[in-house]
């Protein structure tokens, strides 16, 4: 009802009312023209179906908007037809749980309650010597450990002579090392008895700082192997952030010390003050920790923006190559449409899923950026709660990446929602005056020629697409969507500043600023709500998103980072001077995989270790 999605648009209902309603029956004869104020009001009893003629100078309602009515009753309509979508939903959609079903919990928290709930001795020293409670002592021990280690490693790397990493380490930096991947590897031991220890606080935030370790890596590998016009890019960015080095070419040359390059790329990239002092003393950011060589076992289907080509996309393009010749990580992006529904475009994804899992049965992951967060969210959501075989595809889903999400919804869309409405009240007042001047035929033309453009195909997919970044549309989203509780998910936040801000973005940003109250944003989503789960809606779903939700900290960056050829035509001479869109592309992706990889989440391919090396 009122979308092609089903979503429930009061926006695309009136539109179709509108023209349901002014109907053209010129072509039948008087007696055989239908009355469809009186049909849909015989239909649908209760209602009081506008007429236009009421609202044109002259008429009863002369005053009042013919819009501004349509809409109350598409409204009024919507509101009756829940308990119809409730009833196809029930009807059509598979529920594994019910909102009072209790969240399963990580061993670990299970075990702790009832020991502390049992005072039967034995029985708790039989609780405290289990293979889970063994797994997470000894995952915590080698992460202090590591820790410890790791400090003793930082003065070494400080005092250092080397001005770059070639490979060899001093004895303290070798010995963190050593004392870290044993930590990884007590991490994924315990993954493999509790696949949701994950999501205990102390292992979220061990993750987080490997994430944030990673992500600072990939940027330094791509300085020291001058991949793209990173270095250049970084330079630029460093003017405007906190860089502590006065120096306008400071990472296009080669004399630094290695520690003093990582501070510049912190200080340049991450946005919060608090998230760069902690990421700055943290040993695995320092110690610039690579996964073992080898090839993984695994998938990426891409689901890009609300503007995109689909499977002929170019977004990442270099950084996906990059990553498919390290680690044998093959991407397949799926068809998805440009402004189209959430249920159109999860169609798409979940056809690159069937595409995929054809091919060879690997788990994959979903990379999400922007829109495409939300649509990548609902076929997952569709395969959980589809047919045993959609079931069956979506066991293979092992990991999530949202990039600059708006699976919350943007700011833009909520004043859209508002403007849109007055622009139409505005256009109705403006005709009701010219009324006199013009002649009825006239009149008439441009009414059907309204009715037309809003009736047609490409507006009515229009309002279904920009539905999902609509509070309402946000609210059926989450409130039905079910998502596996054993998926770690990523997320890429960014907060623009002058120095980050692209020409073609700056008065759409201002536009949010003034919208939002607010600049932290990145111009289409506020960096608050570009997260991993829902912010606006209190459901079970909500809580399992919750703690699935690993974090990542805030970047100095716009919404349009992935993006670089399909944005060309809009690129301006400053934007190609401060390499706004030439940014490090590798930063979206290589970090989420690595760091699924490191905690044994993404396996190897078992015949492939050392074949990275080769390479």
């Amino acid at each position: 009802i009122g979308t092609p999605g089903g979503d429930g648009s009061p926006r695309s209902l009136a539109s179709a009312l509108m023209a349901l309603l002014e109907l053209d029956q010129s072509s039948f004869i008087p007696e055989n023209q239908l009355n469809m104020h009186s049909l849909l009001e015989k239909w649908l009893q209760g209602y009081k179906m506008p007429r236009r003629e009421d609202y044109l100078a002259g008429g009863r309602w002369a005053r009042q908007s013919y819009y501004d009515a349509i809409f109350l009753v598409a409204e009024q309509i919507l509101a009756d037809a829940e308990v119809y979508f409730a009833l196809k939903n029930h009807i059509q959609h598979v529920r594994h749980s019910t909102e009072s079903d209790d969240i399963p919990q990580p061993k670990e928290l299970q075990i702790s309650r009832i020991i502390e709930s049992n005072n039967d001795q034995g029985v708790t020293a039989e609780y405290k010597e289990s293979k889970v409670m063994k797994a997470v002592g000894l995952a915590k021990q080698r992460i202090l450990e590591a820790d410890e280690a790791g400090q003793e490693a930082i003065k070494e790397l400080r005092e250092g002579e080397s001005t770059k990493w070639k490979g060899e380490r001093g004895k303290a930096c070798q010995r963190a090392i050593e004392f870290y991947f044993k930590a990884f590897d007590a991490c994924s031991k315990l993954l493999d008895v509790d696949k949701l220890a994950f999501q205990l606080d102390w292992f979220k935030d061990f993750w987080r700082r490997n994430y944030d370790a990673l992500m600072v890596k990939s940027l330094y590998d791509n300085v020291d192997s001058n991949i793209d016009h990173v270095r250049e890019w970084l330079d630029l960015l460093k003017k405007g952030g906190e860089g502590l080095s006065s120096d306008p070419q400071y990472f296009q040359k080669s004399d630094k010390h290695e520690q003093d390059i990582l501070d510049e790329i912190i200080n340049a990239i991450f946005f919060d003050e608090k998230e760069r002092t902690f990421i700055q003393a943290d040993p695995l950011v320092r110690l610039l920790i690579s996964n073992p060589p080898g090839l993984y076992d695994f998938t990426i289907i891409s689901a890009m923006g609300v503007i995109t080509e689909g499977e002929k996309g170019e977004e990442l393009a270099a950084a996906f190559e990059r990553l498919k010749e390290k680690r044998g990580v093959e991407v397949i992006r799926a068809n998805t449409g440009t402004a189209r529904s959430l249920e159109y475009n999860a169609g798409k994804i979940e056809e690159a899923i069937q595409l995929a899992l054809s091919k060879e049965k690997k788990p994959y992951g979903l990379l999400g950026y922007s829109q495409g967060c939300a649509n990548s969210l609902t076929a997952e959501s569709m395969l959980i709660s589809g047919t045993p075989l959609q079931q069956e595809y979506s066991k293979y889903l092992v990991c999530r990446q949202l990039l600059f999400s708006a699976a919350n919804g943007s700011m833009h869309g909520v004043a859209l929602n508002i403007k849109i409405p007055k622009l139409i009240v505005m256009c109705e007042e403006a005709f009701k005056y010219h009324q006199g001047y013009f002649s009825r035929a006239c009149i008439r033309f441009v009414l059907e020629a309204l009715n037309d453009m809003m009736d047609s195909s490409a507006f009515q997919k229009f309002l279904g697409g920009a539905q999902s970044l609509l509070p309402e549309g946000c609210c059926t989203f989450w409130r039905e969507a079910q998502n596996k509780i054993d998926v770690p998910t990523c997320v890429l936040r960014g907060v623009l500043e002058h120095h980050t801000t692209p020409e073609s973005l700056e008065m759409v940003s201002h536009l949010l600023t003034k919208q939002s109250g607010s600049e932290l944003h990145d111009s289409q989503v506020h960096v608050y709500d570009a997260v991993g789960h829902p912010k606006y809606l209190k459901n079970r779903n909500r809580d399992v998103m919750l703690s699935c939700d690993m974090g990542g900290s805030i970047q100095r960056t716009h919404h349009w980072s992935p993006l670089e050829e399909e944005v060309e035509y809009v690129s301006t001479t400053k934007d190609k001077t401060n390499f706004v869109f030439h940014c490090a592309k590798d930063r979206h992706i290589f970090p989420w995989v690595d760091v699924n990889a490191r905690f044994g989440v993404i396996k190897y391919v078992s015949d492939s270790i050392g074949e990275g090396e080769k390479k």
